[in-house]
């Protein structure tokens, strides 16, 4: 046993023989790896056993492990939820972490309300409204309530709108919508029609065109012909759209097929979304994978314990709190499916069957079982392009600046004010080509009080970063500054400060309009004509710029990156600049914290009547004394 083995012997020989959740550190007690098991003592001490059946992975992670910890839970369904929450906690270097932080949409009805409208949300909250969903883009949702309007007549205009209507508008003479701001309309029916909208979102256009047929049956039986009438363009419309619905399968049908397949060092997923019988969607997912090396698609029997659990872990996450069907078909052999079924259905009603694809019924599972798999092989194949792309990029920015390695890790810095105030720089990070927003970082100016001054600013910024950079040994191999000569000369005084310290910077200028004598005969003779120059790069010690052809590989990057700078410098600009506008004089003056500026304001209702006030009315406050009070009225008399 190594030495790492014989520094655990006497921990392991302590581990309980129960179900439980293990979390593994590094040497700064950083948690690495979370993982679940029946058996503790079994599992654990598997990772410290010489065994050529470890696979890269796991070999990997063994050698970063110093310590770990361990939690007893009473089954395995509780230690799947544990392992979850621990690691959207951790986000383990180890784990598959799905990194999907995108708000799905939901339809929201409250039925509270005096006259109910369909809304897109982003978040369910505790108000009393149902909530329909989440679907799996909102884009596709909006199609599907655009839809939904062309068949019943829901009201379209907000509530300020419909409660100072004073006639009906161009949608009720269109038929799509009955006019309850202005005429009588039944709450009852108005609410039955959008409780069918929602079926119909939701897919149940069967059961939706069987009530209406019999609404319209029952109509026609009273002689209410108009209405029968309405009822029949209904059933015409939702026919109409049920046509252009492709991949009608067996009504009954409410499910996901799971597409899983690991490839080199990352794991290609593709989940398709049917609900009652129609595919609703579909989602595409790249998850690294750390110490993998595979040169083709892994067979299902070939799956070890670690990618049990790395699918595991990835189901776990992509059914939190979401949508989860009736039945989870995966083109995966998975151990243990039965614990699985049950964390993920958690407090919903019913049953959730977790199987593999092949052991369903041949059709229609084996056609969308190679739908989902020629989703992951293209999506491959566009990582790939993707990849070589970037390649190509960063090739030719080597090739423009005469680096002598490619520049993988990329950052620029932009600075961004207004006549001097909120003075921010933004500093973004590219790694292989692609943003890495988890790198980005912001810059408060500290040393430019009196007025603008770009120069100062960038070696500030430069010389902060150079520092940071040196601590955390995370320099980046080109460093971009947004400007001229005069930007770079100021970031290259910065870098001069720091001798030892290597680190490529220039600088990119935008274009500029410049003059050209036309020599060309056709156009006019010797005028002067104003062009576009190309975007320009500065490198040290070189006068004259490179320039950068428009579209070219080296132009294309150069120009999102700087883009990016700028775009995110702006977004924090404006937020500070909202900061300082929304600041209180109360804010500065020292002794005068949060719970005394709301006392006060409660007492007085204003600065100007704090300002008015007399010492021995401020010294009835709680918590001033008379220095404070003469302070506060200071500054108030002085900026009011």
């Amino acid at each position: 046993m190594s030495m790492i083995d014989r520094s655990f012997r006497k921990k392991i020989a302590g581990l309980p023989r129960e179900p439980g959740v293990y979390s593994m550190k590094d040497s700064s007690s950083n948690v690495i790896y979370v993982g679940k098991a029946k058996d503790l003592k079994s599992r654990v001490s598997s990772y410290f056993i010489d065994s050529k059946d470890h696979s890269p992975k796991t070999r990997k992670l063994v050698k970063s492990i110093c310590d770990f910890e361990i939690i007893i839970v009473n089954n395995e369904v509780e230690a799947l939820l544990l392992e979850r929450t621990l690691i959207k906690h951790h986000q383990p270097h180890f784990n598959i972490l799905l990194r999907d932080d995108k708000e799905y949409p939901y339809v929201r009805i409250h039925f509270g309300d005096e006259w109910p409208r369909l809304d897109i949300v982003r978040r369910r909250t505790d108000d009393g409204a149902e909530y329909f969903g989440p679907f799996s883009a909102s884009g596709s949702l909006r199609q599907g309530l655009d839809a939904v309007n062309k068949v019943f007549p829901l009201i379209r205009c907000t509530p300020w709108e419909f409660k100072h209507a004073k006639r009906v508008c161009t949608y009720f003479h269109m038929k799509m919508c009955l006019g309850p701001c202005v005429n009588p309309i039944e709450k009852q029916t108005y609410h039955s029609m959008l409780r069918d909208a929602i079926d119909l979102i939701s897919g149940k256009n069967i059961e939706v065109m069987e009530k209406i047929s019999k609404k319209m049956q029952n109509a026609s039986n009273l002689q209410q012909f108009e209405l029968a009438a309405q009822f029949r363009d209904q059933l015409k419309a939702i026919g109409q759209l049920k046509e252009k619905q492709a991949m009608m399968l067996d009504p009954t049908i409410d499910a996901d097929v799971i597409g899983w397949k690991y490839v080199k060092n990352k794991v290609y997923a593709s989940v398709l979304m049917i609900r009652y019988g129609k595919v609703m969607g579909h989602q595409n997912y790249i998850l690294n994978n750390e110490g993998i090396e595979f040169d083709e698609g892994i067979a299902p029997e070939s799956l070890s314990v670690t990618q049990n659990e790395d699918l595991t872990q990835f189901l776990l996450q992509y059914y939190d709190n979401r949508d989860v069907p009736s039945l989870i078909a995966i083109n995966q052999v998975i151990s243990d499916p039965t614990y699985l079924s049950q964390a993920i259905a958690g407090d919903h009603d019913r049953a959730i069957t977790i199987c593999s694809v092949d052991t369903l019924a041949k059709d229609p599972w084996y056609a969308l079982r190679d739908i989902v798999n020629r989703n992951i092989d293209y999506q491959l194949a566009e990582h790939e392009r993707s990849v070589e792309r970037s390649h190509s990029a960063l090739e030719a920015v080597r090739i423009t600046l005469g680096l002598t390695s490619l520049p993988n890790r990329i950052e620029c810095i932009d600075i961004s004010n207004l006549q001097g105030t909120a003075i921010v720089a933004s500093n973004v990070c590219f790694v292989n080509g692609k943003p890495e927003k988890s790198l980005y970082r912001i810059y408060n100016i500290e040393t430019v009080t009196e007025g603008p001054d770009d120069f100062k600013s960038i070696y500030e910024v430069v010389r902060r970063r150079i520092i940071r950079g040196i601590k955390d040994i995370d320099l980046p191999d080109l460093l971009i500054i947004d400007g001229g000569k005069g930007q770079l000369d100021s970031a290259l005084s910065a870098l001069a400060e720091f001798p030892e310290t290597s680190l490529n910077i220039v600088s990119l200028a935008k274009s500029r309009f410049v003059s050209n004598k036309a020599k060309d005969p056709v156009k006019k003779m010797g005028h002067n004509q104003m062009i576009h120059s190309f975007e320009r790069v500065f490198k040290p010690n070189e006068p004259l710029a490179i320039p950068l052809p428009v579209g070219s590989p080296a132009y294309r990057l150069f120009t999102s990156i700087r883009d990016e700078a700028h775009r995110f410098a702006i977004t924090k600009h404006r937020a500070k600049r909202s900061k300082i506008s929304q600041a209180s004089p109360l804010d500065s003056i020292p002794g005068i914290g949060p719970k005394i500026r709301a006392k006060l304001l409660v007492e007085f209702q204003s600065l100007e009547n704090i300002a008015k006030a007399s010492i021995d009315q401020l010294l009835k406050i709680k918590g001033i004394n008379e220095s404070s009070a003469e302070k506060l009225l200071a500054v108030l008399k002085s900026r009011l």
